[in-house]
């Protein structure tokens, strides 16, 4: 019986240990808070947004109808992870992620690529945006 409990003790502990060690990846160039917008010209709908890419792996992000950003359309907020050059926003009570790829110019500038995204999107066409630091 000790025998099977100390056997038990070692599994247990080598799996919380392996759930410890596994983290999610935010990778920390993205960390920040970015503004980004739509080109007018485009052939999605224009809009401006504010992204707040927080290092807990949480994001809140508002859309404006305007580039001075004082029309504001709506705020949400969720789960983001990046590393690799793929970054995934997972909105809070939105089924599917938006999926990226992204490239940092600079360190204040980053542009994505659409890979998938959530199929209530406004925008389905082959997306893509640049995104500027804001300090």
């Amino acid at each position: 019986m000790k025998r099977t409990l100390s056997l038990s003790l070692i599994f247990l502990t080598a799996a919380l240990s392996a759930c410890s060690t596994s983290k999610t990846t935010h990778d920390p160039a993205l960390v920040g808070t970015w503004k980004g917008l739509r080109a007018e010209t485009g052939k999605c709908q224009f809009l401006s947004w504010t992204n707040h890419l927080k290092p807990d792996g949480r994001f809140v992000i508002t859309f404006y109808r305007n580039a001075q950003q004082t029309q504001v359309i709506q705020t949400e907020q969720g789960s983001w992870l990046a590393a690799d050059g793929r970054n995934e926003l997972r909105t809070d009570g939105v089924r599917m992620p938006d999926v990226y790829t992204y490239k940092l110019l600079d360190a204040d500038t980053v542009h994505y690529v659409s890979v998938a995204s959530d199929p209530t999107s406004d925008c389905q066409g082959d997306y893509e945006f640049t995104e500027r630091r804001i300090r």
